[in-house]
Formats: structure tokens, sequence, C-alpha cells
């Protein structure tokens, strides 16, 4: 009976096993040895791992056998001397084999001092990149971490100046998860491009107690490598709709997300889905979490309320803007024409 069952398991399809996630943690340029790369299920990575790495060695690889999903990968070393995490999180595993970069920044641990109303709280802090403040950047504060950490969040704060400082005053007492992102086009939200700056706080959740000051220091790391799919939640495995941005001339226009949304008011919520820009040829491919009803349009620039002159429009071939999308669907051929907002 056992033989029979191992045979029978042998003729399961290859990706109900998972698949391996390999890759390197480096610390700038030089890989970083002795860190263990966690595989959680979210970008809370204050519980238990799911899997655990072995320790990286000199050449700072790791290995971890995953089932599919979606992980967020975090690494640390025996000492909590440094932090990394894989600036393409979630990761998704489906069969084949994926390779993730993380990147590490020291730990520097949180300082208190009393703040000046005993019934609320503050956090204050600098960020820094290669050693030196980071000004134009925004720190996002969110309550948890089911969103991935992606969006204005709770709280945003005003760009950080000359010396890489930012302060949340008033806050009620609570752990709250932080957040650091700077983007070379100057955006307060967005998807995490090629050269942009970004930080995760290596103690989140940060717990701000009522009457006291925290004060945190946030290490960024730069994106070395554009991946604005994996950023702007193209989750690789699921339903896909895929067509084509044009003009009202039927043209191709090149430079703008499509978006889709589970609420037909659109806007008051993060998108299910954002596709990375659109090329010259005006292509674009979203993937779906799960099945179900999904309202689809596309734009110039994401976060924010669309601006006069911004290339904007919706899926017209239903009343509402509607799609439904069935389970394992392919859907292909979907059209939407843009044209700059013009209020008057």
């Amino acid at each position: 009976m056992r033989t029979i069952l191992f045979l029978l398991l042998l003729l399961l399809p290859a990706s109900l096993w998972g698949g391996t996630v390999t890759g390197r943690v480096v610390l700038g340029d030089a890989p970083l040895a002795g860190m263990r790369v966690e595989a959680h299920g979210g970008l809370d990575f204050s519980a238990p791992p799911l899997a655990l790495s072995a320790p990286t060695e000199e050449d700072g690889a790791f290995r971890l056998e995953l089932p599919d999903g979606l992980y967020a990968l975090f690494a640390r070393d025996e000492g909590n001397r440094y932090f990394a995490f894989c600036g393409r999180n979630p990761v998704a595993v489906s069969g084949s084999p994926v390779w993730a970069g993380l990147q590490a920044v020291p730990v520097d641990p949180p300082i208190f001092a009393a703040y000046e109303d005993e019934y609320s709280a503050a956090i204050e802090g600098k960020i820094l990149f290669e050693g030196r403040p980071l000004a134009g950047a925004y720190v996002s504060l969110y309550l948890d971490a089911a969103e991935d950490l992606k969006g204005q969040g709770y709280r945003l704060s005003l760009p950080t100046g000359s010396d890489g400082s930012f302060i949340f005053e008033g806050l009620p007492e609570s752990g709250y998860f932080l957040a650091a992102r700077k983007r070379q086009g100057g955006g307060r939200v967005g998807p995490i491009l090629e050269g942009d700056y970004l930080s995760v706080y290596p103690g989140n959740p940060l717990l701000a107690r009522a009457g006291k000051t925290v004060r945190v220091q946030l290490t960024a790391v730069r994106k070395v490598k554009d991946e604005a799919e994996s950023e702007v939640f193209d989750r690789r495995s699921g339903p896909r709709v895929s067509g084509r941005v044009t003009d009202d001339k039927g043209k191709a226009v090149p430079g703008v997300h499509v978006f889709a949304y589970t609420d037909r008011v659109i806007g008051h919520q993060r998108p299910a889905a954002l596709s990375p820009a659109t090329g010259s040829d005006g292509l674009f491919t979203l993937t779906l979490k799960e099945p179900g009803t999904y309202y689809l349009g596309a734009r110039e620039r994401y976060g924010d309320s669309p601006a006069p002159g911004e290339l904007f429009g919706m899926y017209d071939e239903s009343a509402d803007h509607g799609l439904d999308v069935g389970a394992g669907a392919a859907l292909e051929g979907i059209t939407i024409i843009v044209e700059p907002i013009d209020l008057q």
C-alpha cells in the first residue's frame, strides 16, 4: 500500500509540491553571512515564521523549500545586529524556482523619552541612506500589515528635511508598522521602482505608549532592479485579465497603469490589482487574487485623486465598468480608452 501511495504521489502535478526559493542576502554590495531567512504569510514578521533557512554562508546564499503561495521574506542574524528584507515582498511561489535578493540594514534599538501629553504618544526619528540623512522621504504608519504596507496608511509624514527627520504626534497608544519611501518622481504613494528608496522598520510593530516619545532610526535601501509588477500587486498566479490601453482614435497609449477594484466606488481603498505602466504597445496584464467582479480602469498616476490633464479612463463594455472573472480565467482582448481629464 505504501508503495502504491508513493507512486501516486509521484504522479501528482509538480506545482502541488511548491517550489524552491533561492537567493542572496547582501549588506551594501557585499554578501552577508550568518543571516537566517524567514518566510511569513504576510508583512507582519513578529509571529513565528512558516519556514526558516539555515544561516547564510560567506557567499550570503540561502535556500527555502515552500508550498505554493505568497510569502514575505525577511532575515535576521543571531545577535539581531542586522535585518534584511526583500523589496519584492510578497513573493509568489507556484512550482517554478524563484530567485529573491534581500538587502540588509543595521538594527538600531528604539529610545524612549517623556512626551508632553500623558494621554497620547509620539513617534519621531530619522531616515538614513548609507549612513547619511535621506531628505524627501515619506514615512507611513499602518495599524496592521494586512495591505502589505502599501498605500498611505493610517498616517503619512511630511517629507523628511535635510536632516532626514520625521515626527508623528498625538497618536493613540497602539502598535504601529513603519515603512519609509522616497520615489524619484517625488510622489507620496505609488509603486516602488528602480532607483527609489525603501525602508521597513526592523522592530515592527513598534509599540507607542501614552505619555512617551519613542525615537527610532530607519536605514533605507535603494531598489536596484525594476520589479514593478511585484511592487504593484501582480500575484503571478490566479485569474488573469489582459488587453490594451488606447486613446479615442485607437492608438496605443504608453505610461498608464491599469487598476482593478472589487468595489464599484473606486479610489476609497487600495486596488485589488495594479499593472506596471504600459509600454509603447499599450499592452497590460492584471493577475487577480481570486475570481469575482472587478471594476477596471486606467490612469497615469497612482495615489491621490486624478488631476486635470491626467490620462484617465474606465472599462466601458458594461454600464458599471465591471468585469466578471471566473476561477482560472484568462480574459484577453480587453480595451480601455483613456483621455485627459477636463473639469470644464
